[in-house]
């Protein structure tokens, strides 16, 4: 199982929102922001399940390539005179939380690691709708490189639940997750401007 395919598109109204000027600067500290917990996310998974194969290495690269792109992206925001916004609620990722199942093993990890597989994608997903679009040269080159990089993570996370539940149970669950994921990102307040912002 490679890619991820969703169950919705973001419209080419979202990008027109986060781009323009009054939008950016709070769009990139965002991002930054979302870089920051997938970060620190990717290590949690880490100390929780270490004897799944392969976990704490692939996570811990994960979560370094994270923390790198969390300081690029912080940069631009700050170049863009935005404050990170550490305290806000996302809803979106709140409402695939929600989802998760808390009780007995395999059951648990797997929704963490399918979670984190859909939020990849999704990043994914956005950060291609806003290819060829941002006017800014820096921030064209960053969400490029980007874009890059969030396809390789879904995946990764796909194998790693795989590898901790059975492939049938994860295609399985996947496929139930892919309802949650498009109803959590429809449900998200319109006044957010977000990577997981209402489209």
């Amino acid at each position: 199982m490679t890619g991820i395919a969703l169950r919705s598109r973001t419209p080419a109204a979202w990008a027109d929102r986060v781009l323009s000027p009054e939008n950016l600067p709070a769009f990139v500290a965002d991002h930054a922001v979302c870089e920051l917990q997938a970060s620190v996310y990717a290590l949690s998974l880490v100390g929780a399940y270490p004897e799944v194969a392969g976990l704490a290495d692939a996570l811990s690269a994960l979560a370094a390539e994270e923390l790198r792109h969390f300081r690029r992206v912080s940069r631009e925001a700050r170049r863009l005179g935005a404050p990170l916004p550490t305290k806000r609620r996302n809803h979106y990722v709140a409402g695939l939380r929600a989802a998760c199942r808390s009780g007995a093993e395999p059951a648990r990890g797997l929704d963490l690691l399918l979670v984190a597989a859909l939020i990849e994608a999704r990043s994914h997903e956005r950060f291609e709708r806003l290819a060829g679009r941002v006017a800014d040269a820096r921030l064209a080159k960053l969400y490029a490189e980007l874009a890059e990089a969030e396809a390789r993570h879904g995946p990764v996370y796909v194998g790693l639940a795989n590898a901790h539940a059975g492939e049938a149970a994860a295609a399985k669950r996947l496929d139930e997750l892919l309802d949650v994921e498009a109803a959590a990102l429809a449900a998200v307040p319109r006044r957010e401007v977000a990577v997981h912002g209402a489209a």
